[in-house]
């Protein structure tokens, strides 16, 4: 199926093929005309399957007919508000559309400035959120069309008074989209509570795509480091992300990569200013940073094209978590390559090996699960 074939707009099909997209993917081809019909949607989908713009196509053609007034896209990280903005910017540039961002790490007056100037879509999560609805400048009534991106994991990392309360506020006559690569038992409360007379759209399983090759290697935590040297020095010019447990894993990790001689090394972990994280993946989507040393903030919502390899230095807390790390990789088809490192003795003290659960750990103390046999 071409994108034509979905009866698109003129304009959003130029804004397509501008984006090089030619053919709709599984997710798109059965969202965008639903979401253009107005029905509610429950999208069980995996990330890297092209959901964004599923919503963001479907949304922008309603908005254009006159259909949908104003939209509100609830993400759960600052770099996902920031790439989905960008995205749909891009999606509706020919139609003229003003698409904005609100999260935290950001200062408030900026964006209560901006946010003063009118708007199509506004993308933001949902504790910045509350905190612009309470100062006034943001008002839920006017929201006529919600997406909740990523559902799972905005409840995962403790948005769920937030996203309820949100909810609650919106008018009852609206057409609500949610996007979640996991439909569990509170998804599936908020669905059946906020989400009315829905149509459930599940594509593919929760598993590592075909084009994903995966590789366990078992290493002793004193070779874990020469270890991972030998891999990037055989994977030269090919675009990597290194996951490590905890913070200080990673500032640790990214040091002992420089003293190996690599110069283009960046890092992303939670403790860093919003700002700096920004111009980190920034950097790193240009190439100008080829390797990436990071925690699980980047397991989610980072949308680099062409992301070679995959390294788990230090293997996900479960199944999951796994999942989403390798899929940073092999995204819309293209090929991707996963290495877990294997450890079955305990760190040495003051060799850079990582202590469990501590240090700001994004795992909050969990022991990792294992896939499979050693």
């Amino acid at each position: 199926m071409k994108f034509a074939e979905l009866k698109l707009s003129a304009k959003t099909l130029k804004s397509i093929h501008g984006l090089g997209y030619e053919e709709p993917t599984e997710v798109q081809v059965k969202s965008i005309p639903k979401i253009i019909a107005g029905t509610n949607l429950v999208v069980r989908s995996q990330t890297g399957t092209g959901k964004t713009a599923a919503f963001g196509i479907g949304l922008i053609e309603r908005i254009a007919s006159g259909t949908t007034g104003k939209v509100l896209v609830l993400v759960p990280t600052r770099e996902l508000a920031i790439q989905v903005c960008e995205e749909l910017r891009t999606l509706g540039v020919y139609h003229a559309l003003n698409v904005r961002a609100a999260y935290g790490g950001q200062k408030m007056m900026f964006q209560m400035r901006d946010l003063q100037k009118s708007y199509d879509i506004l993308v933001a999560t949902p504790g910045r959120l509350v905190d612009l609805c309470n100062r006034g400048v943001v008002h839920l009534s006017k929201f006529n069309a919600v997406v909740l991106d990523e559902a799972d994991h905005m409840l995962d990392i403790g948005f769920r008074k937030e996203v309820f309360g949100i909810l609650s506020q919106l008018p009852r006559e609206r057409l609500t989209l949610l996007f979640s690569a996991t439909v569990d038992a509170e998804v599936r409360q908020i669905a059946s509570k906020y989400v009315p007379n829905s149509e459930l759209i599940e594509v593919g399983e929760m598993r590592t795509v075909s084009s994903i090759k995966e590789e366990r290697i078992e290493v002793l935590h004193a070779e874990k480091v020469p270890k991972l040297v030998e891999i990037l020095n055989s994977h030269k010019g090919v675009r990597a992300l290194v996951f490590a447990r905890t913070k200080r894993g990673v500032i640790r990790l990214r040091r002992r990569l420089e003293d190996a001689g690599f110069r283009n090394v960046g890092m992303l972990q939670g403790d860093m200013e919003q700002p700096k994280r920004t111009r980190m993946i920034a950097r790193f989507k240009s190439n100008e940073v080829s390797i990436l040393v990071a925690t699980n903030v980047a397991s989610r919502g980072l949308h680099i094209e062409d992301v070679g390899l995959i390294v788990n230095y230090d293997e996900a807390e479960d199944r999951e978590t796994h999942l989403h790390r390798s899929g940073r990789t092999g995204r819309m088809g293209a090929e991707g390559k996963v290495i877990t490192f294997v450890s079955n003795d305990a760190p040495p003290p003051h060799t850079g090996g990582f202590r469990r659960g501590n240090q700001g750990s994004s795992s909050h103390g969990k022991r990792p699960m294992h896939y499979g046999r050693r």
